[in-house]
């Protein structure tokens, strides 16, 4: 599936705890990275969140990861369990904010890919 090629992908980077939306019943340490599927907005797309979370202070930690690692690390694509190569394209971000479920803030990068069809 492309949701798990995205997240096995992103835990080669410097945040190795990243697991999909709803996975776990446990939060862990921060920092970790939340990986969100969602209906593209536009047709035929699939939409990501990227949710980094990190500790109060850890800010450039948030920004480097979502501005600089994630596009390295997505934006060249990811190849799912079949072989097919999906190529991610930014569709924004949310900036750093509070999250009161675990008292860590947080930073999310959006990406979408056109769907293959057939």
């Amino acid at each position: 599936m492309l949701v798990n090629a995205i997240v096995d992908k992103l835990k080669q980077g410097t945040i190795p705890t990243v697991y999909l939306f709803s996975d776990t019943d446990t939060v862990p340490e921060p920092p970790y990275v939340v990986v969100k599927p969602e209906t593209g907005s536009l047709p035929n797309t699939r939409q990501f969140r990227i949710i980094v979370h990190a500790n109060q202070g850890q800010f450039d930690l948030l920004e480097k990861y979502a501005f600089i690692e994630l596009d390295r690390m997505l934006l060249g694509g990811v190849i799912d369990d079949e072989g097919y190569r999906y190529k991610l394209y930014v569709n924004g971000f949310t900036d750093i904010m509070p999250e009161p479920d675990d008292n860590t803030f947080f930073m999310e990068r959006i990406y979408f890919t056109p769907l293959r069809s057939g």
